[in-house]
């Protein structure tokens, strides 16, 4: 436990560089606010934690609370005038010995940089204490770390003009200040004329001046990358899912096409699995064990059964899948689905708020909604419930081995009995009973000799004037009630 520290998160800042009108802190790596990654990072430490925030401060505000509950300050900084200017407003809260600052867009920091940074800093006494990586490319987000005649300092990137090869260290922006330095030198920082801003980094030209202790730590370039453009977000967030997949196949799940799966922190998955090519598995998803999620299909926040098939270009939403459940292709399962043990949705089919029963089908072409299918049940090919009215979502019911032939229209509320049997092409607007088979379309009539006696009545309207041969007058010709009786 890191004990005498406490944490200030800088999050304040406009994301300028992303160049959306929208805090970048609130955009999702692998599922998960950015700002969060900082925030659970500090939590898992027990280190307390105040978040200086500014620019959209309700979009952050609402993501920390959500996650974090009332264990989180905030403290606002109304004019974002610099990281120097931020830690001044956050003054008010410096209540332990020693305070950990750093931004809320280095999603990659982990623990135990923070905790060998903590260790060096009190071992050397330091006034201030920063990380420090390693990186000659010409990078525009982050400071070098200037040292000549026993003196050091952080040269900001827009202000940088030597070789970076040369100056191949750069500031992580993971600091940790002792509160007594902090309380005498915090008024020294001075305006950037430039920038009009007021920089965090000044504090260590500010010790090295007055010849106090300052104290480094080395840590990967991967670990301390921030995010500033969506480039820098895309590279972090490949890192980041990355590690989540080498993580799975670790525990046994294989991954067809590895580089082109997407896949959440809060994912689950049993050992045994296969995720095909261009697979999303998002959200809280749990899949169990020796399941088959096929090429480009979607699981969002939903629960997968063991030994289940999802066929490829199928999507499952915040549903419940029992064991050995097939899905798909192209299904479409949303918005508190069930599907218990051994059911099969199948072929272009979409299933919403229904519970659908074991060892059920419906494989081919229809739409359940708002209804409770009991097991055994078949679904014809083509069958919908027509659960909407234009104002109002009715409940149907399908009890147990019921029979629903292809081409139905259930017109909802409605129950349809155990056992019970509707042919082909009905519609369904009344209750069925048990073991009963409901009839509902026009008896067929067949005509006879119709197809001779409209032969001869073509070529009655051949002979005709112009006006006559008209095609919309030929069908009216022959479509009237009386020309069709007198057929018969």
């Amino acid at each position: 436990m890191l004990t005498g520290l406490q944490a200030i998160v800088l999050a304040a800042g406009k994301s300028s560089r992303f160049k959306t009108k929208r805090t970048k802190l609130v955009e999702k790596i692998c599922g998960q606010e950015m700002v969060l990654y900082t925030t659970k990072l500090l939590e898992s430490l027990a280190i307390p934690t105040a978040v200086v925030v500014g620019y959209q401060k309700d979009l952050v505000t609402a993501a920390i609370t959500h996650a974090h509950d009332e264990r989180v300050a905030f403290i606002e900084q109304e004019e974002q005038r610099g990281t120097g200017h931020a830690i001044i407003c956050s003054q008010h809260h410096w209540t332990q010995d020693h305070i950990l600052i750093l931004n809320g867009d280095v999603p990659l920091l982990t623990a135990r940089i923070i905790e060998e940074l903590y260790q060096k800093h009190c071992a050397s006494q330091a006034a201030i204490s920063f990380v420090v990586a390693h990186n000659s490319e010409p990078l525009h987000s982050y400071g070098r770390v200037i040292t000549a005649d026993g003196r050091i300092e952080i040269v900001e990137a827009k202000e940088f003009t030597g070789d970076a090869h040369e100056h191949c260290c750069i500031n992580a922006g993971v600091y940790i200040a002792s509160r007594a330095f902090l309380e005498q030198s915090i008024s020294n920082i001075t305006l950037n004329e430039k920038a009009q801003e007021f920089y965090i980094t000044d504090l260590v030209k500010i010790a090295s001046e007055k010849q106090l202790p300052v104290c480094t730590t080395v840590a990967p370039f991967d670990r301390i990358r921030g995010v500033n453009t969506f480039q820098e977000l895309w590279a972090v967030e490949q890192i980041t899912r990355a590690e989540l997949i080498k993580y799975w196949m670790s525990e046994g799940i294989r991954f067809t096409a590895a580089q082109n799966v997407h896949i959440d922190l809060g994912v689950t998955i049993g050992s045994g699995s296969v995720i095909g090519c261009g697979a999303h598995l998002l959200g809280n998803t749990r899949i169990g064990t020796d399941c088959t999620v096929h090429a480009f299909s979607i699981i969002e926040s939903s629960i997968v059964g063991d030994n289940c098939t999802i066929e490829s270009h199928s999507i499952v939403k915040r549903s419940i899948l029992g064991n050995d459940v097939q899905v798909g292709p192209f299904a479409h399962l949303c918005e508190q689905v069930t599907a218990e043990d051994h059911s099969i949705i199948g072929n272009f089919v979409e299933v919403k708020r229904s519970r659908i029963g074991e060892y059920t089908k419906a494989k081919h072409l229809s739409y359940i909604g708002d209804t409770t299918v009991g097991s055994q049940v078949n679904i014809g090919a083509g069958t919908i419930v027509c659960n909407y009215d234009g104002s109002t979502k009715h409940h149907t019911v399908i009890a147990d081995q019921a029979y629903i032939g292809s081409n139905n229209s259930i017109v909802a509320p409605v129950s349809i009995g155990k056992g019970a049997f509707t042919a082909a092409g009905s519609v369904i607007t009344d209750d069925v009973p048990d073991l009963a088979l409901a009839i509902a379309r026009a008896r067929q009539v067949n005509k006879h000799l119709y197809a001779e006696r409209m032969q001869s009545k073509r070529a009655h309207v051949s002979t005709k004037e112009h006006t006559e041969t008209d095609a919309t007058s030929f069908i009216c010709a022959i479509r009237t009630d009386s020309e069709i009786e007198s057929l018969e």
